[in-house]
């Protein structure tokens, strides 16, 4: 069953001016969550360095678009536009506290964080044609369900090992729980979504957390 949602972005410059907008208050929470002790069991700063709340927030950007071209840009958009104020905010507070002082403003890393909002983009705009209900479309619906399974799992074991990462583990589950109920409800062929959220958790599992635990 795919049902299109009533909400959509469009292709027009105050959708766009909202979708930077709102990347601009996802890096100034992410960029908070510092201020939080990081030395606890909840590990609240993991929000900013891991996957889950990005592949969240890009899903929900892509579901809402009104087109392949509107879904790439308002990821592309929204992730700079995250990567701007994450940055600038790192080095605003660096030059009132200790804390922060790492050296100015991260020009390397904003420009490589800039590079992958574009690839991500691309990304994006090839997961919109998930609303075309074709066989590989249930492929699509997931991918990133598959991406939370897999940073679950890297999450739970590091959480079981170091005690700590509680908050992200909680809302990696929570996502996944919601984002792969509803997209396994839309995916018309179930056999091939489930098959794939598997295959692409353990890959993803094995490459991107695996080697760091």
């Amino acid at each position: 069953m795919n049902v299109r949602p009533r909400f959509k972005f469009q292709h027009a410059a105050g959708s766009y001016a909202a979708v930077f907008v709102i990347g601009l208050f996802a890096g100034l929470i992410t960029r908070l969550t510092d201020l939080l002790p990081s030395d606890t069991i909840w590990g609240w700063g993991s929000i900013a360095t891991l996957f889950g709340f990005w592949i969240v927030s890009a899903t929900l950007l892509t579901y809402f678009s009104s087109s392949n071209r509107n879904a790439g840009l308002n990821v592309s958009l929204y992730l700079f536009s995250m990567s701007l104020s994450f940055y600038v905010l790192q080095y605003a507070f660096g030059l009132f506290s200790a804390r922060f002082d790492n050296g100015g403003f991260k020009t390397n890393l904003f420009i490589l964080y800039a590079a992958l909002s574009a690839v991500c983009g691309l990304v994006c705009y090839v997961l919109y044609a998930w609303n075309n209900g074709k066989r590989y479309s249930s492929v699509l619906y997931a991918l990133p369900a598959g991406g939370l399974a897999a940073e679950t799992l890297g999450v739970g074991v590091y959480l079981a090992n170091q005690k700590t990462f509680l908050f992200q583990f909680l809302f990696d589950l929570i996502s996944l729980l919601l984002i792969g109920l509803w997209f396994g409800h839309k995916a018309r062929h179930r056999a091939v979504y489930g098959v794939t959220l598997v295959l692409s958790a353990v890959l993803e599992y094995l490459f991107f957390y695996r080697p760091f635990l």
